[in-house]
């Protein structure tokens, strides 16, 4: 069977959200065989003991250092590919959280394709920058807002070919483009499955998600004024083994 890895890319100021999101995934995810934690060099040397719960296996590794950290794990989950040897990388975030019992192999792979979702209905406009910026990298928009619930999964092979698209098409590094654009204009879920839409459709089964029920993993916003108290809410419902 195809291996599928977990990427967490964090950095120090989410070290709790991080630990609500291992234990969310020790308590409610299988179908899956490692996690990777993605963290710059400045960030691994403040990790707490006791973030990673034992019974995960996690290895840690180091990514480069960016002024924008924000621009810069977008780079690193656009390398997701070079942290792991596994056939399939699924991507989240540290303020990521399962709230089901759910198995990711179910959720993303059919017997014979990988699923990629999308959203057919969505508040954000075409003029939105996250969404915009499909258009400034691949030159062509989505029919649909590519911005879907995490976790975000992918075959590794994509991340190289878009790596590559950004030479193709623009004379440069993927990375020395992302650094050229404000944050408000890049998304690298919108890039990865544009990537696969616009040159590997049929390789994968299309799934609208807004259709698809209840979605067992909400990515909160680690940056939103009340995430202390969405924060200290898990943690202790986590704690207590109510969630």
């Amino acid at each position: 069977m195809p291996a599928i890895d977990i990427i967490i890319r964090t950095y120090f100021r989410d070290f709790r959200w991080l630990a609500v999101c291992l234990r969310s995934i020790a308590d409610n995810l299988h179908g899956y065989r490692d996690i990777v934690v993605v963290m710059p060099p400045s960030s691994r040397d403040r990790l707490p003991d006791g973030t990673v719960p034992l019974d995960l296996r996690v290895r840690l590794s180091s990514c480069d250092e960016y002024a924008d950290d924000y621009l810069g794990q977008q780079i690193t989950k656009l390398n997701a590919d070079t942290f792991s040897d596994a056939d399939y990388v699924a991507i989240l975030d540290s303020d990521c959280v399962f709230h089901a019992r759910c198995s990711l192999r179910a959720l993303f792979l059919t017997r014979h394709q990988p699923v990629l979702y999308y959203l057919g209905r969505s508040r954000r406009p075409p003029s939105d920058g996250w969404r915009c910026c499909i258009q400034d990298y691949h030159g062509t928009a989505l029919p649909f807002d590519a911005l879907t619930v995490p976790p975000w999964f992918y075959p590794a092979s994509l991340f190289g070919e878009l790596r590559a698209t950004a030479l193709r098409l623009h004379h440069t590094t993927i990375e020395r483009w992302i650094l050229g654009r404000s944050l408000d204009r890049v998304s690298e879920v919108g890039l990865l499955t544009a990537q696969a839409w616009l040159h590997r459709r049929d390789d994968f089964v299309w799934r609208d998600q807004v259709d698809g029920g209840i979605w067992p993993c909400v990515a909160y916003w680690s940056r939103s004024p009340r995430a202390a108290g969405i924060l200290a809410g898990l943690s202790e419902a986590f704690r207590d083994g109510r969630r």
